[in-house]
């Protein structure tokens, strides 16, 4: 089974400056929920933003808190069952 291994206390800084062999998660320091965190999908305009500045943005969509956190890190495992 395929997992999610964060980087522990890294963040690139810019979203632009973080590699695109890196995987990114968003978690929900409210509820816990996790979901894959697509960078094509911003505006135009955050391309070139700091991270904390996204999360200040980011609307959890399981509870509405806004309260998330971008994770940087990479699949282990194989997800073949």
């Amino acid at each position: 089974m395929r997992r999610f291994q964060p980087i522990r206390n890294w963040t690139p800084g810019y979203i632009n400056t973080c590699p695109y062999h890196i995987d990114i998660m968003v978690k929900c320091a409210a509820c816990g929920e996790t979901r894959e965190f697509q960078r094509d999908n911003l505006p135009m305009a955050m391309r070139h933003a700091l991270i904390t500045e996204i999360e200040e943005r980011l609307k959890c969509s399981a509870c509405g808190a806004k309260s998330g956190k971008l994770l940087f890190g990479s699949y282990i495992g194989d997800d073949r069952s």
